[in-house]
C-alpha cells in the first residue's frame, strides 16, 4: 500500500487556517487589554499571535503528511513527529532549549496517543454493525439471569 498525499497544500491550508484562529486569539487579546492603539492593536500589539499560530499549524500539517509520504504509512507516528515539531516551534518562541524540548515530548507524546487512541473517529466506527455488537457485549460483564 503506496501512502501519496498532497502535504504542501495541506499544509498551506493549515497554515490559513492557523491564521484564522491567530487572528481570532488577537483581536480577543486586544479587546481584554487596555491601551491606546484601538483596533489596529490586533496587529500592532498582539499580532505576533497570527503568526504563532499559523506557523505551528503549517508545521504539524506539513511534517504530518511527508512523514506519511516518507515513511508509507499513514498512522499515529505521524502525529508524534508533527506535534513534536510544532513543539519545538513552541519553544522557540520562548527562547529556551528546555521548553522546547519540553514542549516536543509533551505535544508529540500526548497527540500521538490521542490519534492512537482512535481521535474524533474512534475505530470502532471502522467495524460492521454485528462486530460493533459483539465488541460492546465483550467490554460489559456476563449478566447472571436465569
Amino acid at each position: 500500500m503506496t501512502i501519496q498525499n498532497d502535504w504542501a497544500s495541506e499544509a498551506a491550508k493549515y497554515t490559513m487556517i492557523g491564521g484564522g484562529l491567530g487572528l481570532l486569539t488577537s483581536a480577543f487579546q486586544n479587546a481584554i487589554q487596555s491601551h491606546q492603539s484601538g483596533a489596529m492593536g490586533v496587529f500592532t500589539r498582539t499580532g505576533s499571535t497570527i503568526g504563532f499560530l499559523a506557523v505551528m499549524g503549517g508545521v504539524f500539517a506539513g511534517t504530518r503528511g511527508l512523514s506519511a509520504n516518507i515513511r508509507q504509512q499513514d498512522d499515529y507516528w505521524n502525529t508524534a513527529y508533527a506535534g513534536c515539531a510544532a513543539g519545538l516551534i513552541a519553544g522557540m518562541r520562548k527562547k529556551s532549549l528546555p521548553t522546547s524540548i519540553g514542549a516536543c515530548v509533551f505535544m508529540g507524546g500526548s497527540l500521538a496517543t490521542y490519534d492512537y487512541l482512535g481521535g474524533l473517529q474512534p475505530k470502532i466506527t471502522e467495524l460492521a454493525p454485528d462486530e460493533r455488537q459483539k465488541y460492546r457485549e465483550s467490554l460489559l460483564p456476563p449478566s447472571n439471569h436465569n
